[in-house]
């Protein structure tokens, strides 16, 4: 299948063909890992969240809704991910993300999650560590984990979606058999017979049956950033009316854009970079001036975006003036919220 979106500019013919090629390598990884070579067991829990696709499902809200439950029941999780895109010695947008939700919680954010993990423990502060949430984990098999959970953007199917570099899947549908739960995200995209016959489709590819976990996602509220550096937090409804240009660097900005014009926004300029890109200099002023004459109110950044200007040293005056806004996004579950908090605590009693 060709998707409506595909993310490369090849022609299809030679896309297709480096899919096959992919397809091939990575069943050939996949069956090792399945008989255990080259796979490592920590001596405590893991639970894994990830993706059967690139980014944009929403990874980071439910990894930290998982990191908060595990806490809320006494437990003292670490973080470890890839750190993807992360200047030397800083942090990556992701990491910072968490760093600034979770204050206290370790993270380990390198290539080498192994490694990573071991010095934590070998450390003081890893003594108390007494499980691992993998962020984007699904395919780091190297970890052997307790719990593995797929996340499935709900507006964007699997079903309609192709192997890279054809489509946007890191795997083929049958890798859905691994996973213990699945998570549809973005439930508020689309229509509940749309959701209904997606369940129906994991049902029938997943055939050990997951737990299916249904959530939409939704902004707490709004932290509107000054040029002076000063920050004020703002209900939703800020947003009513108002003209915003957004600026995205991330995996499913159609997304973003729809909870705004669901809050009310108008959006009167959008500029929607690939996912993890950099915002040079000459992109935000290119960005800004196009926002003026646009007669823009404000300008609407992700989280994760605003901490990429951050590392990048872009913060400073580069708004004009323009207020930013940065939505605080948390997750809103439709279903399945008490098996999938018992899930996560299971794999206590398991170990």
């Amino acid at each position: 299948m060709i998707p409506e979106h595909r993310p490369t500019r090849l022609p299809v013919f030679l896309a297709s063909a480096l899919s096959k090629l992919y397809s091939i390598g990575i069943n050939h990884q996949n069956r090792k890992y399945d008989r255990g070579i080259g796979v490592i067991t920590l001596d405590r829990p893991v639970i894994s969240i990830g993706n059967l696709s690139t980014g944009g499902t929403g990874k980071t809200p439910i990894v930290q809704h998982v990191a908060r439950l595990l806490i809320e029941h006494g437990h003292h999780p670490a973080i470890a991910m890839r750190g993807y895109k992360a200047q030397a010695g800083q942090m990556s947008d992701e990491e910072r993300e968490h760093s600034s939700a979770l204050e206290g919680v370790p993270i380990v954010a390198q290539p080498d999650r192994i490694a990573g993990l071991q010095e934590l423990f070998a450390s003081e502060r890893g003594e108390q560590i007494d499980c691992v949430v993998l962020d984007d984990g699904f395919q780091h098999r190297k970890i052997a984990r307790d719990l593995d959970v797929v996340l499935i953007d709900a507006s964007r199917p699997p079903s309609c979606d192709a192997l890279l570099p054809l489509g946007h899947l890191r795997e083929g549908i049958a890798s859905l058999e691994r996973a213990d739960v699945v998570i549809l995200t973005h439930a508020e995209m689309i229509e509940q017979d749309e959701l209904g016959a997606l369940r129906k489709w994991i049902e029938a590819n997943a055939l050990h049956k997951p737990e299916v976990v249904v959530t939409e996602h939704q902004w707490i509220s709004i932290v509107q950033h000054n040029a002076d550096e000063s920050e004020i937090r703002l209900p939703i409804e800020t947003l009513a009316g108002m003209p915003v240009a957004s600026l995205t660097g991330i995996g499913h900005p159609e997304a973003f854009a729809a909870m705004l014009e669901d809050a009310g926004a108008q959006i009167v300029h959008r500029c929607d970079r690939p996912d993890h890109g950099s915002f040079s200099d000459a992109i935000l002023e290119c960005f800004l001036d196009d926002a003026r004459r646009a007669n823009a109110e404000g300008i609407l950044m992700t989280s994760k975006d605003w901490y990429r200007l951050e590392s990048a040293g872009n913060r400073g005056n580069w708004s004009g003036g323009l207020p930013v806004l940065v939505p605080e996004l948390g997750v809103k579950f439709r279903s399945g919220d008490q098996q999938f908090a018992e899930a996560c605590l299971r794999v206590f009693v398991s170990r």
